[in-house]
């Protein structure tokens, strides 16, 4: 089922703070590392494998924009949102993310990256 398009927002503009390590776009009191879990796994565009330790460290770097394009946000169950899209740079790739709702807001599980042409 499509998500709402307040929900959509709310998990592109998450999804973008945490590619660009942006802390600015998150409420206040709101940390980049709070928005995965601590059982998060990533299956990265490099084909390296991300746990929630290596993200947070990689979250200390500061990469710069993104481009997002397609941006599409389906629920599977009521606090569970798949997110797919394209990022078209700085590495051009296919996206997925796993989004839960927990205890009362939405973090990240799981994350895939596959380059593409």
């Amino acid at each position: 089922m499509r998500a709402s398009d307040d929900l959509r927002d709310e998990l592109l503009r998450l999804e973008r703070a945490l590619a660009e390590r942006d802390p600015g776009a998150l409420p206040e009191g709101v940390d980049l590392g709070s928005l995965v879990t601590d059982d998060f796994l990533e299956f990265g565009s490099s084909g390296r494998v991300w746990d929630a330790a290596s993200v947070h460290h990689a979250l200390a770097s500061t990469p710069g924009p993104v481009s997002i394009e397609d941006f599409a946000v389906d629920l599977v169950a009521p606090d569970v949102a798949l997110v797919t899209y394209r990022m078209t740079d700085p590495i051009p790739s296919n996206r997925s993310s796993l989004w839960v709702r927990r205890d009362g807001r939405w973090v990240m599980r799981f994350h895939q990256g596959t380059r593409t042409d």
